[in-house]
């Protein structure tokens, strides 16, 4: 025990005192370069700055707070703290300019916002410090090596900028397909792709009119601003890494030791650096203190009322309770069921009421603010078509199978294979039971069965198995004698029920399956209903291009094969094509392979769907139920 606090008590020690080592280290080695006579005139040199030069000096670091504010609205929209783009903007910008000052950039930024937002907890104004600095690292490496690489730098730059080449494409690889930071029990979301390209963007305008403002400082003649750029880049990630007050050191070292050697600069360069401390450095963090002496007052949360799952009028969106998914009321009177991934802002089916181009409006609009792409998926025609006359991308992506109920009669020649198959199961002795409570345990076991024998389920949009989840459907269940061998779970809605859930046993008999979505289509009809779709399958948005059917084919392998289309085909369904769409063609393919990503590793269930559950839920994809085991 006295050991482990001796180590901690050493930890703690260096990571106070290494930044003043730092900085001794850096005053000795700028002793030998600058001699005591360049020391004495700074006072002179200082006077000698134009009240013109410190005007400019004063309204490039305005400009370059307002970048610098940014980070932290990109932060709020990461984190979905719901503090609107302007109190962020100040908190950012307070957050920052006290943080640069005095250091220790990550536990002082979080003092200050945490101050600043009288609703924000501790944890949360760490995380938001968390997110900021390390994005701003990754950016600050990235926008300085490929600078480095453009504008006259040194050679010593060379690595950087080979790194950045690298450094970049790797973290747009990194963001994909792993859009969450686990830290101890800390979970951090991480930026999105669109997101991280604006963070991109205002770093580089941050760091060049910071530069700007150094560089009207500087006697005239002194360097370039081309030269004085990637210069400038280098010592400041430097100084804010050595974690230094104000990178105090080897911001100056590398400035001093870049001049060329007796051209007499030295006395200039520092009188500017003094002079570029006080505008950028000490003016805001006065600013700042007075800030922080009246916070901003808190964000008042507007609670709206919980839109009711099964008022949509497709039942299929009832999928996203188990997915972060909620239904936001949009314009028109419409609720519109909403599904967030890393990248996308997804409308998922269609929302409720007329779909018009007001609903495409929205989703722009509430998908920026959140900084992800916007998605329609799985939408009908109607509404592709706004899209597309709006000059959006559109595919077509899947064909949903439903049963009119109407019309449905087993004793039609299209169905005379769901009449074989319903044949097998009565002769086997399989009992169907309706809508009555699944034995928690034996569910379990014939789920894991399920997996054992077609390998891991999927999730994303698809329902994942959970007693909870299951709880609010629709349940057909099949026994051998007294054994569970097989279920099935449909959502419901006012006028239409939709397949999500199909789990067999290995001892299930040929046809059990399909006598499960019979009973449950005679159940539907007896309740009303008027159709039921038996889930979608994937389609090709083009069947005269070689390129699409290829593209296709590779989906429906992947998808379980042609024994899902076989499957649902059994039933004479109507198909019915469901689209995919986007503003841009970058964003859609972008969107889809978010989505792909998530339904083949889909997030953890939410703990409101786990509080009912005893055993541990496993992920379950509607089109992968009767998947073989090279599919799944």
């Amino acid at each position: 025990m006295h050991r482990i606090q001796a180590l901690a008590v050493v930890r703690t020690a260096l990571r106070v005192g290494m930044p003043m080592m730092i900085l001794v280290a850096c005053v000795m080695l700028l002793a030998r370069q600058i001699p005591m006579d360049v020391v004495a005139s700074l006072p002179q040199q200082l006077a000698d700055i134009s009240i013109l030069q410190w005007g400019l000096a004063a309204v490039l670091t305005l400009g370059s707070f307002f970048a610098v504010a940014q980070y932290d609205v990109q932060a709020h929209r990461t984190l979905g703290t719901g503090v609107p783009e302007g109190q962020a903007r100040i908190t950012g910008a307070v957050g920052i300019a006290i943080g640069q000052t005095v250091g220790f950039g990550l536990v002082s930024g979080a003092l200050a916002r945490w101050r600043m937002l009288p609703g924000m907890s501790v944890t949360q104004a760490l995380k938001l410090s968390t997110l900021v600095s390390l994005t701003f690292v990754v950016a600050w490496a990235g926008v300085t090596g490929l600078v480095s690489a453009v504008l006259p730098a040194p050679a010593w730059t060379i690595p950087l900028s080979v790194g950045a080449i690298a450094l970049l494409p790797a973290c747009a690889a990194l963001l994909f397909w792993c859009p969450t930071l686990r830290i101890g029990r800390q979970t951090i979301p991480l930026p999105s792709l669109r997101i991280a390209g604006s963070i991109l963007i205002w770093a580089l305008v941050d760091m060049a009119l910071a530069a700007a403002a150094l560089w009207v400082l500087l006697p005239s003649g002194t360097m370039a601003f081309e030269v004085l750029l990637p210069l400038f880049m280098v010592a400041l990630g430097c100084g804010l890494m050595s974690n230094t007050p104000g990178g105090v050191g080897p911001f100056e070292l590398i400035l001093v030791s870049a001049l060329p050697a007796g051209a007499g600069f030295e006395a200039g360069v520092l009188a500017a650096i003094l002079a570029f401390r006080i505008v950028y450095y000490a003016a805001p963090a006065c600013l700042a203190i007075l800030a922080m002496l009246r916070p901003l007052p808190a964000v008042t949360k507007w609670h709206q009322a919980v839109q009711p799952w099964q008022a949509l009028p497709r039942s299929e969106a009832q999928a996203l309770r188990q997915n972060g998914g909620q239904v936001d009321p949009a314009t028109s009177g419409s609720s519109t069921p909403i599904w967030p991934t890393s990248q996308t802002r997804t409308l998922f089916t269609d929302p409720e009421g007329r779909a018009d181009t007001s609903v495409l409006t929205w989703l722009c609009g509430t998908a920026r603010a959140h900084g992800r792409i916007p998605l329609l998926y799985k939408s009908g025609q109607r509404l592709a078509q706004l899209a597309r006359s709006g000059g959006w991308a559109v595919l077509h992506i899947a064909d949903d199978a439903i049963v009119d109920l109407v019309h449905y009669d087993i004793d039609t020649p299209l169905r005379r294979r769901l009449r074989r198959k319903l044949r097998a199961a009565q002769k086997a002795g399989i009992t169907l039971r309706s809508d009555t409570p699944l034995p928690p345990q034996s569910a379990a076991n014939v789920d894991a069965e399920w997996q054992a024998q077609c390998g891991s389920a999927r999730g994303g949009s698809m329902g994942r198995y959970c007693p909870n989840y299951i709880s609010q459907q629709r349940v057909v269940s099949a026994y051998s004698g007294n054994k569970l061998v097989g279920f099935a779970t449909f959502h419901h809605g006012p006028s239409d029920w939709c397949l999500d859930i199909m789990r067999q046993g290995t001892d299930a008999p040929d046809g059990t399956m399909h006598a499960l979505v019979h009973q449950a289509l005679m159940d539907a009809k007896a309740m009303g209903c008027t159709r039921v779709s038996l889930a979608s399958v994937t389609a090709c948005p083009d069947p005269t291009s070689p390129m699409w059917r290829w593209a296709a084919q590779v989906a429906v392998r992947h998808a379980g094969g042609t024994g899902l289309r076989q499957f649902k085909s059994a039933f004479a369904p109507r198909w019915v094509p469901r689209y995919a769409a986007a503003p841009t063609w970058a964003g859609l393919v972008l969107g889809l392979a978010d989505i792909a990503r998530t339904v083949h590793t889909p997030d953890p269930l939410p703990n409101r769907m786990l509080e009912a559950n005893a055993n541990v839920a496993h992920h379950e994809d509607e089109n992968y139920e009767l998947a073989s085991r090279s599919a799944a």
